[in-house]
């Protein structure tokens, strides 16, 4: 499918294909009536499909197949109403029951062979399609309320609840349990496939976002990945990334960087680098946490967090946050209790 034709989905046939909307940064988390606001879980973002024959597909945002990987994604899925598609992420905890991102890459390497040891669960957060019927131009908060009485919750499969208008209390729920952040949407916002929409603002606790690999330093592959970002037009460096692998990850990596390997800089000018870098295509990305950009532009401490292979090089750009002015936390909320991973 081309992506003009993603972009415009028809909405008188089920969709074989749909890329997910996505968010874009916010400067500071805020609160307004205007907003509905649910907690970012750190997963994989996956589009589930239940067909009109009843058939159940799993895909992520770069339309690879992971229905063979998660059968107890699927088994649940079941009770999903034939003729629907459901947006939501794909998760796997740790042993405090937080989203573990490097968990979930671990079990979707190995597969189903894993399904035990590291089981997955689906959060639902929004409804594209349900009974046959298309809900793209519906307001998102529709959407959500015909998701939660369309779908049973239990198993591998959950709705996860939200709230209107104290995003504040929420995001500090969430620094509190060492979440993500929270994804702010607002109320009138319609479902845009495939797009970046400023309807829906997302702001992180823990800093966190995909990067192109475009080099390493090392002897061997590798002791430090050079990563940069997509802007304007051009790649740009933004340094250079030592430490959070783990053996799978090391691996994986290590393969990658030897198959990608090339003498030429995909930078243009090539700049002057400290230590020797073999130069890689600019085709592998990854999760880099990291505790702020600094001013000549690169990152702070950065972590590597994950291998992202559903996700495009095109995509691995700086976001640029938008400043949203803050309202009053309304006290007594059930903020906290949203930030509870129901699996």
């Amino acid at each position: 499918m081309q992506e003009s034709d993603q972009l415009q989905i028809d909405l008188e046939s089920f969709p074989a294909e749909v890329r997910p909307m996505q968010a874009v940064s916010a400067e500071a988390p805020f609160s307004s009536p205007e907003y509905l606001f649910e907690v970012k879980w750190d997963g994989l973002r996956c589009i589930l499909f239940r067909d009109p024959d009843g058939q159940v597909r799993l895909k992520d945002r770069g339309l690879n197949d992971l229905t063979a990987d998660l059968p107890e994604v699927v088994a649940a899925a079941k009770r999903v109403p034939p003729g629907s598609v459901i947006d939501g992420e794909l998760v796997a905890t740790d042993s405090d029951g937080r989203p573990n991102y490097p968990r979930l890459r671990q079990r979707l390497a190995a597969s189903a062979q894993m399904r035990d040891e590291i089981p997955t669960a689906y959060l639902a957060f929004d409804a594209l399609y349900l009974e046959g019927r298309p809900l793209l131009r519906q307001p998102v908060l529709r959407r959500r309320t015909r998701l939660a009485k369309a779908v049973e919750t239990g198993g591998h499969l959950f709705v996860p609840d939200h709230i209107q208008e104290d995003g504040v209390e929420l995001f500090e729920a969430c620094l509190e349990r060492g979440l993500e952040g929270v994804v702010a949407k607002h109320l009138q916002s319609p479902y845009v496939p495939g797009q970046r929409s400023p309807f829906w603002l997302k702001v992180k606790a823990v800093k966190s976002d995909d990067f192109v690999v475009i080099g390493w330093t090392g002897s061997k592959p590798f002791d430090a990945l050079v990563v940069g970002y997509h802007e304007d037009g051009r790649l740009l460096p933004c340094g250079t990334v030592g430490g959070g692998y783990d053996e799978d990850a090391g691996h994986a990596l290590r393969d990658a960087l030897v198959e990608l390997a090339t003498e030429q800089s995909p930078l243009e000018p090539p700049p002057i680098m400290m230590r020797p870098v073999q130069w890689v295509r600019p085709e592998l990305v990854v999760s880099i946490r990291y505790s702020e950009w600094s001013p000549d532009g690169t990152l702070r401490f950065p972590i590597f967090n994950g291998l992202r292979p559903e996700v495009h090089p095109a995509e691995a750009v700086r976001h640029r946050p938008r400043v949203v002015i803050s309202g009053h936390v309304r006290p007594g909320s059930a903020a906290y209790d949203l930030t509870r991973f129901p699996f």
